[in-house]
């Protein structure tokens, strides 16, 4: 590991996630791209708006708790945890709402957008122990847990009654979101089981290793990134995509110079905390193409698109890698490759 290095030349950010010293808060608060999320933040807060969470937008709040993670802020910082209490009172007021009857897309957007997405990086925020959160955490597991030891892949129907003809193919069976929560394990569940994962028990660490399972069967790379299209009729309209599934490329069959790799750190990240991912042949696979990028120092210069900061870009898919860093130091792209590196090892 290269932590003594890191520390030594690294801004605050990652020096502060690396000692986890609190005397590190209040120069961590001046760091200039800490200031410019925590500015988006504080205007949520401010506004009172809790709508607008997911999108590539970085006014979208999946990608605003997801950057403030990434940069090691925490709750137990005092003025962040301020402008949390807006997320966490909506999410404890959300979770004991009487649910919606019927089928609609207000009614699975009400349970994906403000509970799976808005959640979703709030474990690694420092909001483990928030009871909407755990509620949340223990609801997604029975569910997807459920669906996925049925080892199913095949997941449409005919979507001919429905929709445009080139998304006919791909309508998603209804009896998978029938009662307004999505059975299919989104990316974004993924990321709430890493952050939740110290915290749960043997009989659920079993049930979310069995749904990460599910990534590294043959037939799950049959299924499009986005899964497909809900078909809820009788709206404005009946047919919409929702989802984005937890992409892992199979680098054993795919050439990594031949397709975009710009979520492949993030991705790598999120599954290394999951024992199912880290034995797999095709994370080791991935790790093996990584260390490629090794320098002579035992340290790691990742390509530019590995590792990029990007506006209105989506932190799942890796668009916001960058941790506080000046992107014209001469070694910004080697802290920040060996920052990421180091903590998929170190998992």
């Amino acid at each position: 590991m290269n932590t003594r290095w890191l520390i030594e030349n690294a801004d605050i950010p990652i020096k502060r996630i690396l000692t986890q010293d609190p005397q590190n808060d209040d120069k961590l608060l001046e760091n200039y791209e800490v200031q410019y999320w925590l500015s988006l933040m504080k205007q949520r807060s401010d506004n009172n708006d809790i709508h607008r969470i997911h999108g590539s937008h970085v006014i979208r709040f999946e990608n605003i708790l997801g950057k403030c993670a990434i940069l090691g802020l925490s709750r137990k910082i005092p003025e962040f945890n301020r402008y949390m209490q807006l997320v966490l009172d909506f999410l404890n007021k959300h979770v004991g709402r009487r649910e919606q009857e019927g089928l609609s897309f207000g009614k699975i957007y009400s349970n994906f957008d403000y509970e799976t997405v808005l959640s979703c990086f709030l474990p690694m925020l420092g909001c483990g122990d928030d009871p909407a959160i755990q509620y949340i955490t223990d609801k997604r597991i029975r569910i997807l847990y459920d669906f996925t030891k049925q080892k199913r892949y095949d997941v449409y129907v005919d979507g001919s009654k429905g929709g445009k003809k080139e998304w006919q193919k791909h309508i998603i069976d209804p009896v998978l979101y029938a009662d307004g929560n999505i059975a299919l394990p989104a990316a974004h569940d993924y990321i709430l089981f890493a952050g939740m994962y110290d915290r749960l028990n043997t009989e659920k660490r079993y049930m979310v290793e069995t749904i990460v399972d599910r990534l590294f069967d043959n037939r799950y790379s049959d299924i499009r990134r986005n899964y497909g299209y809900f078909y809820v009729p009788g709206g404005s309209y009946n047919v919409k995509a929702v989802i984005y599934k937890m992409h892992f490329p199979n680098l054993e069959e795919e050439n990594p110079e031949d397709r975009d790799l710009s979520d492949l750190i993030f991705s790598c990240f999120v599954l290394s905390h999951f024992e199912t991912a880290r034995k797999s042949d095709r994370f080791r696979i991935a790790i093996k193409c990584l260390e490629r990028y090794k320098t002579e120092n035992n340290r790691y210069v990742f390509p530019k698109p590995m590792i990029t900061e990007k506006k209105d870009s989506c932190v799942i898919f890796g668009g916001h890698m960058n941790v506080g860093e000046n992107k014209r130091s001469k070694l910004y792209s080697e802290i920040l490759s060996t920052f990421w590196m180091d903590r998929i090892l170190s998992n």
